[in-house]
């Protein structure tokens, strides 16, 4: 398996990851638009799909560099770019997700507040792909060629 190899599958799990955590996603704020938030959205989702894939993440490093003497923990070391990732995000969902929650009575009145929940899902699915985007890059520096 050669780094291509590696990279692909890696994008296509991550992509694979995003359609589980936000299924339908472009058909929802399209055609569906929730005027309610569901639950399973909230600003831990991003980490708990960062934890999934880290797992994974862990087993294709196995496969790719079996003999090498680096850990997984060792080679993911792009901490500031994490952490950079969440500053651009994390300021921003509290209140996004205070929009969403709270239906206002013109809201009601124009069935309106889609665009509020389709926002902060938006906001968590790109957050969520900017982490995964991030590790995968963390991963191939390290990936022999």
């Amino acid at each position: 398996m050669n780094k291509i190899d590696i990279e692909l599958r890696c994008r296509e799990k991550a992509e694979e990851l995003l359609e589980k955590y936000f299924p339908n996603y472009i058909h929802e704020a399209a055609i569906e638009q929730p005027e309610k938030l569901a639950v399973k959205y909230n600003d831990e989702l991003p980490h708990v799909v960062e934890s999934e894939f880290r797992g994974w993440l862990s087993g294709i490093w196995q496969e790719a560099a079996p003999n090498n003497t680096q850990s997984f923990d060792d080679i993911m070391n792009r901490h500031l770019s994490m952490t950079m990732v969440d500053a651009d995000y994390v300021p921003h969902l509290k209140t996004a997700r205070e929009d969403a929650e709270k239906v206002t009575l013109w809201e009601i009145i124009t069935k309106s507040n889609h665009e509020d929940v389709t926002y902060y899902k938006g906001l968590l699915r790109e957050y969520t792909k900017k982490l995964l985007d991030t590790m995968i890059k963390d991963l191939m520096e390290d990936v022999p060629a």
